[in-house]
């Protein structure tokens, strides 16, 4: 089971290409300026078969022809087991895997790692990993929300000129205004109140 955030059928703002993407809820690390606040607590739960979500994106995969998908939350790492099981699954159907931890992949591989970290690694193409840092925030470089954080490309699939212009994506949702993409959250948070996010 998942604790699902949100899903989002097709994006260009999370990754190479148009993907969909899994947020989970729920995150341990609790870095200072998240982007996305409302999923670091756990609850409220909304826990979601594996099988479902991925009827989900291949579904988006017949409609919008994605390349992929892309994990994201919340910390995907803490809810390894069950994003394993979904990548590979994914992998299976010809689609790319991709996701952001706030741990570093040294941390994932090693003895201390969340359960299943080893699991879900095997079955990424890429990995962008360690904490946001606010002092360190970059309003430049694709994928990344501070320059602490690194692109790795666990697979021959990608490289980094497969990693295009950083992209922001706005939308509208029964619960308001919700980004999709990697920035300067302090920056797009402005924006978004201008908005009238709340």
């Amino acid at each position: 089971m998942i604790n699902l955030g949100h899903f989002q059928d097709a994006t260009a703002s999370m990754g190479p290409g148009l993907r969909a993407c899994v947020w989970v809820r729920g995150c341990s690390i609790n870095c200072k300026g998240c982007a996305t606040p409302q999923l670091i607590p756990a609850t409220p739960t909304r826990m979601v078969r594996v099988e479902e979500v991925l009827e989900r994106i291949l579904a988006s995969h017949g409609e919008h022809q994605i390349e992929g998908v892309s994990f994201s939350g919340g910390e995907p790492f803490e809810q390894a087991p069950a994003l394993a099981r979904l990548a590979a699954s994914a992998r299976e159907h010809g689609l790319s895997t991709l996701s952001w931890s706030g741990y570093t992949r040294a941390y994932l591989e090693s003895g201390r790692a969340p359960t299943g970290s080893a699991e879900l690694l095997a079955h990424l193409d890429v990995l962008i990993d360690g904490a946001y840092v606010r002092a360190q925030a970059t309003e430049t470089i694709p994928l990344r929300g501070s320059d602490n954080q690194v692109i790795h490309f666990l697979t021959s699939r990608y490289g980094p000129k497969d990693i295009g212009p950083r992209r922001i994506t706005v939308r509208v949702t029964p619960d308001g205004l919700r980004t999709e993409g990697v920035g300067d959250y302090t920056r797009l948070g402005a924006i978004m109140r201008l908005l009238g996010a709340k």
